[in-house]
């Protein structure tokens, strides 16, 4: 998989301005300059190798090393996935290898050990099952002098199923994250970056693994700050309340006949073609606003180390939060859900309540349409879900499944945390932006369109505004990584000084066509589920 080559003395000493060769423990890795940038960039470097055979679904082995320099060059490593078309007739085709754990790096000119710079690793989206390092550029980050990676962990099953078995214990997925910011942390000084401030981000359900792992003592002292966007370990999509019940109905539909018990299910998945349960680990729109396979709650046991021990909403109650946090998300979050709004509109006016999110429980039917009915009240004041209430149909997507937990994550931070926390709502609609189906009559930000401003999504623009908002954001976010405050000096560009959010003054920063401070976010709405939390919350426990 990784290209191998030898410099010889000559050849590196010409070549001097235009690469970098990092001398690792795993052996010699090469990076080219970028072509008009300050940053050299190195892809798939491996921080980790991916087990195989009956062991697939574990935590992940050291990397195996080299005797030859690397060229570090491939942007094309994927983890196993299938690209989702939404159309059942489409050929299933696997892409990508077993061998995956890769990281990208664009490292400073001006880093080396001598001048060690921070340090941002970026966790990507793709509901679990898709995506990659590489689905969004670093490079407007980069050149803000702080290093910039990005990484690949296993998608889909492979990642995330969990029986609580010694062969799939679950979290494979977090511990490929885990291993990640572990050989970071041992090699990265050898790049020019500071181990000490290494800010973890993440967007979408990037974002929501980002402070999964940070809860985790597996990943004590590896993390200095946090970004998330557009979602937190709290999301009703962070964590699989019943992991057995997602595997057992995903290996019926692909032809699982067995027992059903735990034992007969795991020889199933450890013998089941990845194809298959690739393609089935595959459910961006589920209407409980999960995505099927996700993270568990994992079993302790003293035969492999367990990242998730415990229900986040613990963590964030009981622990003091130690990380500096950046965290938001866009205006209407609700818009990722509206190429569903045809199919769904019928189904929510016949029962309501198969959209309840997946995090609420409750002790019969009765209970939960009276709680259904008392949403549908709140969003739709008793209407029938028409063309006329697309909007609201939005709203409620927007909180059931981002705002509310992305505050209550917050709201957990600040009272738990002697360091500062910096909250954002982002608004503009540019056209870097997510296209969604309905543009010519709702105008807002959707699910993670802020990230499209801070990375590079391969779109293109050539409006000034939208490159003066990927500026701003860019400066802001970095400055937060670099110094733990997103405006500490102000520019022509930085005009707004960023004030903390606490909970006695809830401050936040609205990004929009302008840019300004405002105060408590989301009232009425975060007050109307924190109720509804309180009394019907399903806490998650090991399977």
């Amino acid at each position: 998989m990784f290209r191998i080559i030898i410099f010889s003395v000559l050849i590196s000493c010409v070549l001097t301005e235009n690469v970098r060769v990092v001398e690792l423990d795993d052996g010699a890795v090469v990076g080219n300059k970028y072509w008009k940038g300050d940053f050299y960039e190195f892809y798939g470097v491996p921080y980790a190798t991916a087990p195989t055979g009956r062991d697939k679904f574990k935590a992940p082995l050291p990397v195996t090393k080299r005797e030859k320099t690397l060229a570090a060059d491939a942007k094309d490593i994927l983890c196993q996935q299938i690209f989702f078309t939404d159309d059942d007739d489409d050929d299933t085709l696997l892409q990508g290898e077993e061998d995956c754990l890769i990281l990208n790096l664009l490292v400073p000119k001006i880093a080396s050990e001598s001048n060690l710079v921070p340090v941002v690793v970026y966790l990507h989206s793709g509901a679990f099952a898709g995506g990659s390092g590489n689905m969004g550029n670093l490079n407007y980050v980069a050149r803000h002098d702080v290093i910039a990676i990005s990484l690949n962990y296993r998608l889909g099953a492979i990642g995330f199923a969990c029986l609580g078995t010694e062969e799939i214990p679950g979290n494979a997925a977090l511990k490929d994250q885990v291993a990640a910011l572990r050989w970071i942390n041992s090699n990265i000084h050898k790049f020019g970056g500071d181990r000490r401030k290494v800010t973890l981000a993440g967007y979408s359900v990037g974002a929501a693994m980002a402070e999964l792992i940070a809860l985790s003592d597996a990943t004590e002292g590896l993390i200095d700050k946090l970004i998330l966007e557009s979602g937190s370990a709290l999301s009703p999509f962070a964590v699989n309340r019943d992991p057995i019940s997602t595997a057992r109905n995903i290996a019926r539909s692909i032809g699982y006949n067995g027992s059903g018990t735990i034992e007969d299910l795991n020889e199933f998945y450890l013998n089941a073609p990845v194809v298959d349960i690739t393609k089935r680990s595959l459910n961006f729109f589920l209407p409980n606003s999960t995505f099927g396979f996700a993270p568990c709650i994992e079993k302790k046991s003293k035969k492999s180390e367990a990242i998730l021990t415990e229900s986040p909403l613990e963590s964030l109650s009981k622990k003091e939060t130690k990380y500096a946090v950046l965290t938001g998300l866009a205006s209407m979050e609700g818009l990722s859900r509206s190429i569903k709004f045809e199919t769904w509109m019928d189904l929510m006016n016949e029962n309501f309540s198969d959209f309840l999110p997946a995090d609420l429980t409750f002790k019969d039917d009765k209970s939960k349409n009276e709680v259904a009915d008392l949403i549908k009240e709140y969003y739709f004041k008793g209407e029938e879900l028409s063309h006329d209430t697309l909007q609201e149909y939005i709203d409620y997507f927007s909180d059931s499944m981002f705002r509310n937990s992305i505050l209550k994550s917050a709201r957990l931070h600040a009272a738990r945390s002697k360091r500062p926390l910096y909250f954002y709502e982002f608004s503009y609609v540019g056209d870097l932006n997510m296209k969604h189906y309905y543009m010519d009559k709702i105008k807002g930000a959707s699910h993670r369109d802020q990230t499209s401003y801070i990375l590079d999504f391969y779109g293109f623009t050539h409006h000034a505004e939208d490159m003066n908002i990927r500026d701003l954001m860019t400066f802001m976010w970095t400055d937060f990584v670099k110094y733990e405050n997103p405006t500490t000096y102000e520019s022509l560009i930085v005009k707004q000084k960023w004030q903390k959010y606490t909970n006695e003054e809830p401050k936040y920063l609205s990004i929009g066509t302008s840019v300004e401070m405002r105060t408590d976010p989301f009232k009425d709405s975060y007050a109307f589920w924190n109720k509804l939390y309180e009394k019907y919350y399903w806490s998650p426990i090991a399977p």
